[in-house]
């Protein structure tokens, strides 16, 4: 994904058309939208799990107070 961003980067570096570049910057962001956004979900599937599990221990212990 980084090599494509790259590769696009690149890209747009070397482009003169305006509308050209700004399709290329569109494309560059999108990707970078789309990285950012898989980041985001592998780090809640990682931390979700261990506050629900917390949530649930201070629940019970709550219940035994």
């Amino acid at each position: 994904m980084v090599q494509e961003i790259e590769a696009l980067q690149a890209k747009l570096n070397e482009t003169v058309d305006e509308d050209e570049q700004r399709a290329l910057e569109e494309d560059a962001t999108g990707k970078i939208l789309w990285f950012c956004w898989c980041g985001i979900c592998a780090e809640v599937d990682e931390l979700l799990p261990k506050v629900l599990d917390y949530m649930r221990r201070e629940g019970n212990m709550r219940d035994h107070a």
